[in-house]
This record gives C-alpha cells, structure tokens and sequence, in this order.
C-alpha cells in the first residue's frame, strides 16, 4: 500500500525521496558498514580492511557504490527516467569489473558490482523504450566531471595511474555512446515489430 502511494507521486518528489534514500545507503557503507563488507575492496587489501586505511577509497565517492545504492531505491519507482538512465549507463563499467572479478580474481560474489549490473540489463531488456538519447550527453558530462574530482582530490580511484584511469575513462564512455545507439536500434526494430 505504502509502495503504490509512493508510486502516485509526481518524479520530482519521488526522485527526491529516492536519492535521499540512496544518500542513507551510502552513508551508511561509509560510516557504518564495515569496509570489508566491500568485497572488491576486501579481496585486494584483506579481509581487517578499515575506513581511512591508507591508500583506500572513501566508499561514498566511489561511483560503483551509488550505482549499487541506486539499484536498491530503483525498487521504489521503476519508471524514474533520471534514474533508469543512471543505472542504465553502469553496464559498461560494472561489465569490465564483474568480468575481470569472474576471469582473473575468481571473486564471485561481489554484489555491489553484480546487483546494480543485472537492474542495467532488466532496465536495458524492459524499459529501453523509455531511454532519451540526448541523456548521454549529461550523463558524460556529470560522470567525467564526479570521476575526475574524486581523482584529483584523492577520494577514489587514485591507486591506479592516471594514463589507466583515463584510458578507462575513454574506453567507458565510448562503450556508452556506442550502447545508446545500440538501444536506439533495438527501439526502431521492436516498433517495427
């Protein structure tokens, strides 16, 4: 009952509703999760992991743990465009991670990568209709400009060189311009049909 009075409101309050819910999760994974319950994270530093251990990220910068976080209050309203498209363009970037976790690191269970991935490919097979092309292009701008601050400022993703972090910055937007169209085609053809 709650879920379909919240399903009535208009996508301005409702997005509101869902990123402050999202806001919690990853506040919560920041401060009140342990960081071993991150299992990528985990996997590469140990198990007695800690906030603040030199050299990790802030979990609430990184973008897999909002990715993850939104996947979880898509649930609250499933047709949020703004949100739809959010996780949409995660495929790619959580693609690489979960098949290099799969084939090289032989970490299976890493559901903060794989739960927000299998809501990119359910939004991508069901709701593909409801994908606005020019997206993409805020999309890029707000992920590069989120990415590269992180970076720089130290927040996340700084272990790595910046000639890697660039090159998979490159490779991942590439990957979602070319998926839009992608989509964009299978749109055409199930109208077609």
């Amino acid at each position: 009952m709650a879920l379909k009075k919240l399903g009535d409101l208009n996508r301005k309050y409702i997005t509101i509703i869902q990123f402050a819910v999202a806001l919690l999760i990853s506040l919560l994974f920041q401060f009140i999760i342990p960081f071993s319950w991150q299992p990528l994270d985990a996997y590469e530093s140990g198990y007695n992991i800690m906030h603040g251990d030199p050299e990790t990220n802030l979990v609430f910068f990184t973008i897999s743990q909002w990715y993850f976080s939104f996947s979880i209050v898509w649930f609250l309203r499933r047709d949020n465009k703004y949100i739809n498209h959010f996780i949409l363009y995660s495929i790619f970037p959580l693609s690489l991670i979960v098949v290099l976790e799969f084939s090289v690191l032989g970490l299976y269970y890493d559901y903060i990568h794989i739960f927000p991935l299998i809501i990119a490919f359910y939004i991508t097979w069901k709701k593909r209709d409801s994908l606005i092309p020019h997206y993409i292009i805020y999309y890029t701008i707000f992920l590069t400009t989120w990415l590269f601050t992180v970076y720089f400022l130290e927040l996340a993703y700084y272990g790595a060189p910046l000639w890697t972090f660039i090159l998979n910055w490159s490779v991942n937007t590439l990957l979602n311009i070319a998926y839009t169209f992608f989509v964009i085609y299978l749109k055409k053809r199930s109208k077609k049909s």
